[in-house]
């Protein structure tokens, strides 16, 4: 692989994660987080049916959030760009703490801030 002069922030081989189910409008999900030395490292969104369009677009974006974050991008950019965005599915989650979702990005935007707020309590 090419460096391109970016600065790539190791990532222990071990870290503490969590794990959120949800269903939005019907479309279930699970959403992966991992965090190690106070920072989120790694983003795994899986919705839709395996080798499906929804499937490896989730899958892109969770590569793409990833990449980035052990670039030192901060998931604040993340969250910025992909809250209140909105497209199918869309509504309720299932989810007690991310209640309702405009779009899956939107979820995940939402969720991203839950696990910031967990970090900062010393709860993941």
């Amino acid at each position: 692989m090419t460096d391109l002069g970016r600065t790539r922030i190791p990532v222990p081989r071990r870290t503490a994660g969590t794990t959120a189910e949800f269903v939005l409008d019907g479309t279930p999900g699970l959403l992966v987080t991992a965090v190690a030395a106070d920072r989120l490292t790694h983003v795994e969104l899986h919705v839709g049916k395996h080798g499906s369009t929804l499937a490896g677009l989730t899958d892109a974006l969770s590569t793409a959030i990833t990449t980035g974050l052990h670039a030192g991008a901060p998931v604040s950019e993340f969250v910025a760009e992909l809250r209140h965005t909105r497209y199918a599915p869309a509504g309720p989650t299932g989810d007690p703490e991310v209640p309702e979702a405009t779009s899956l990005g939107d979820y995940l935007a939402r969720r991203l801030t839950c696990t910031g707020r967990d970090m900062q309590r010393g709860g993941v």
